[in-house]
């Protein structure tokens, strides 16, 4: 089981030097992973910062932690520019990328603001054919492909990552399966789970449920499970138990959420604590 702070880049957090510092102490204290929201809006008036330059920054200030963007809604990115800052971003980092791809929503306007495909089932589309561009991109080969959404022609983008492959990791929002096809086929899964008020941990039996699906559809054994949830707001007796329910059910990273908005030096007193249990 790995630990990993999950983080917003918003409001008061959407200051570079302040996420860099906040990066630095989780590797001081014992988190496994850095990773952050990729948005273009949020509320209004919430600044709003780019995860990939952060990130650039984080992975030049540590050492040892991971780091990703959970997730990048590939509908909205070109996948040869999004192929080149992850490889970038892998060999800055000497190996440390997870890259998190999912479909997004238009919950702040952030394709409808800018002229971007907001039906779902299109982008489902541009999501399934983006994908499988950005995994040829980032393997080194040169790309021919003309399709629904994507036309290209184009040599082997060089250098390739440190990691081969790079692991990427899927958005599902559960109960919904099909996504779990596409999801399969990665690294790993990022579920989603409609919880309403905080983030309590997931259920266990969904976890399973999880696994099984991803499973018989040829995820291989070592597929991540990366869930989000806040156990710092848990009663500290249960913690140990709790996450040992997960590690049971397949959870292979437990990522330690905050909000929007959510008050810098909170975030500092829960990540400065170091993960939840020991690693």
């Amino acid at each position: 089981m790995r630990f990993g702070v999950f983080l917003p880049p918003f409001a008061e957090f959407a200051e570079p030097q302040r996420v860099v510092a906040l990066a630095k102490l989780a590797e001081e204290s014992g988190w496994d992973g850095l990773f952050l929201w990729d948005h273009m809006l949020a509320a209004p008036g919430m600044a709003v910062a780019d995860p990939w330059v952060i990130m650039a920054a984080v992975a030049a200030g540590t050492s040892r932690i991971r780091m990703g963007a959970l997730v990048t809604p590939l509908p909205r990115r070109r996948p040869w520019v999004l192929s080149r800052q992850m490889a970038t971003l892998d060999r800055l980092s000497d190996g440390r990328l997870i890259g998190g791809v999912g479909l997004g929503d238009d919950g702040w306007s952030e394709f409808s603001s800018f002229g971007e495909v907001t039906d779902p089932v299109t982008r489902g589309q541009m999501l399934d054919e983006a994908l499988e561009l950005l995994q040829r991109f980032l393997s080194g080969e040169a790309v021919k492909h003309r399709g629904r959404h994507y036309a290209v022609d184009a040599p082997p983008l060089l250098p390739k990552p440190h990691q081969d492959p790079l692991p990427l990791w899927g958005a599902v929002r559960w109960p919904n399966r099909k996504p779990l096809a596409r999801i399969a086929k990665l690294q790993g899964c990022f579920p989603i789970f409609a919880t309403p008020g905080g983030l309590p941990p997931p259920d266990p039996a969904d976890i399973v449920a999880l696994r099984a699906a991803l499973t018989a559809l040829g995820a291989q054994p070592d597929h991540d499970i990366a869930v989000r949830c806040a156990l710092s707001g848990e009663d500290p007796a249960g913690v140990p138990a709790t996450v040992a329910a997960l590690e049971d059910s397949g959870v292979t990273w437990v990522l330690e959420g905050f909000p929007p908005g959510a008050p810098p030096d909170h975030v500092a007193d829960v990540v400065g604590s170091g993960p939840p249990v020991a690693s």
